[in-house]
């Protein structure tokens, strides 16, 4: 990969990760549901769920080849870091300590992040997320976060 795709893929996926982070430090829910629905209804479906994990998938996925390696995996590692200190000002707070409306633990951000992670979406372990293992990393994480289980998710799913 080159600098300059490395470059421009390092700031879309600054917009693309910033809301978690945003909605930890005190954006709140409506920064969250801003970002996250994709289609203007005013609430976080799993379809639009999957419209923005599927444009993270392709942000990461920097060869095209349909899976995200061990070296797309630790650029991904390192940007939601970087995103993180950004964000919170190298205070500790991006493993989701933030104190904002959906700060901490029950916001989605930290949950978000996790499940970019092999551990979480790699499932046959061969340590490639392929596009198949991110989307049913997607549904089961929508299905996480949707804690009352209505299809949309909301400050109800996150203890508000």
């Amino acid at each position: 990969m080159n600098r300059k795709k490395s470059l421009t893929l390092a700031a879309l996926c600054m917009a693309a990760l910033a809301t978690p982070t945003i909605a930890q430090q005190g954006g709140g829910m409506m920064a969250f549901v801003s970002e996250w629905d994709m289609n203007g209804d005013g609430v976080v479906t799993l379809d639009d769920f999957a419209t923005r994990r599927g444009d993270q998938f392709e942000m990461f996925d920097l060869n095209g080849d349909g899976g995200i390696d061990a070296e797309e995996q630790a650029n991904m590692a390192q940007t939601i870091a970087g995103m993180q200190e950004v964000n919170h000002g190298g205070q500790g707070h991006g493993q989701g300590q933030g104190q904002g409306q959906m700060g901490g633990q029950r916001g989605p951000g930290p949950r978000i992040h996790a499940a970019m992670t092999a551990a979480y979406a790699d499932t046959d372990h061969d340590g490639v997320i392929a596009r198949a293992e991110w989307e049913a990393a997607t549904a089961r994480l929508f299905a996480d976060l949707d804690a009352n289980g209505d299809g949309q998710m909301g400050p109800g799913d996150f203890g508000h």
